[in-house]
């Protein structure tokens, strides 16, 4: 069984549009990706539809079926999630770059080892077969991710006062080019309303003992450890409490917040949302219920 002992979100805007679920044996997070043209249903965020949509897909499939496999069991939920997108849209999309998608990433126990799944920038902290930690997970999207920071940081060379929104609007043309490559051969993979994204699963196993601790987190939590360079997965996997969540959250955002911080770190949000389930495994079967934040 996962003893959950975090399972903690903070968003940063009107709606939050990161979820953390678990169920049994498995513990997931899920970003969704903030949309980058007019919305699709009649929900504030099409992103954080999807991200709650999946997340209740994958705790109630696992309940159904808990021996499926990851792959098969990702694609029955973005199946199922392009279902319910038919059901929700309230016109038909005008390009590719408005089909909500997200990051994902699911540790799992499962055939006596540990499994580790990703689409995308959402990563899974753990202690690796040599007992060393570190992130786990990669995706074709942190090629696009770099080229995007190399054109933030040269808007911000040319004007150092340039806000988060400014940004944006001179990202904008190339953030929808990037996300029309979404889902299709050639560009990346993420979880979305397309099932042919299962079979370009990021995944590695590792061997499984009583006790091992993991941490999935999405990138606006992995910050800490990949753009402020204050924390290392260590850290993560320590959290073991809402007093650690505290504290790292209050790190984050305070760094967020610094003046100066966009200039000295460049990124394309000033603030995002953050998330992390820190869990244990004891060892012990039990079962599980569901819980989705």
């Amino acid at each position: 069984m996962l003893r959950i002992e975090i399972a903690a979100s903070d968003g940063q805007s009107h709606v939050n549009e990161d979820c953390v679920g678990h169920f049994g044996p498995a513990a997931w997070v899920i970003d969704g990706a903030t949309g980058v043209g007019g919305r699709l249903t009649e929900e504030a965020s099409d992103a954080a539809w999807l991200a709650r949509t999946a997340s209740r897909l994958l705790a109630e499939t696992l309940e159904r079926e808990p021996d499926m496999p990851t792959r098969d069991l990702l694609r029955a939920v973005m199946a199922q999630c392009g279902e319910a997108l038919e059901q929700a849209k309230v016109r038909e999309p005008e390009a590719a770059h408005e089909l909500p998608s997200a990051a994902f990433a699911m540790v799992r126990v499962i055939d006596g080892e540990a499994e580790f799944t990703a689409l995308a920038d959402c990563r899974v902290a753990a202690l690796d077969a040599d007992g060393c930690p570190r992130l786990f997970g990669s995706s074709e999207l942190d090629v696009h991710a770099d080229r995007t920071l190399t054109a933030v940081r040269g808007l911000l060379a040319e004007n150092p006062a340039m806000t988060s929104r400014d940004l944006h609007e001179h990202l904008l043309p190339g953030l929808q080019a990037t996300r029309q490559r979404m889902n299709c051969e050639g560009g990346y993979w993420v979880l979305g309303t397309n099932p042919a994204a299962a079979d370009h699963l990021w995944q590695e196993r590792v061997p499984l003992q009583p006790g091992a601790r993991f941490a999935v987190a999405s990138d606006g939590f992995l910050r800490l450890v990949e753009l402020f360079d204050v924390a290392g997965p260590e850290h993560l996997l320590a959290m073991a409490g809402p007093d650690d969540w505290a504290h790292w959250l209050t790190r984050l955002r305070d760094l967020e917040a610094e003046p100066g911080s966009l200039p000295r770190f460049p990124r394309v949000k000033v603030h995002d949302d953050a998330s992390v389930i820190v869990c244990r495994w004891s060892g012990v079967p039990e079962e599980g219920g569901a819980a989705v934040e």
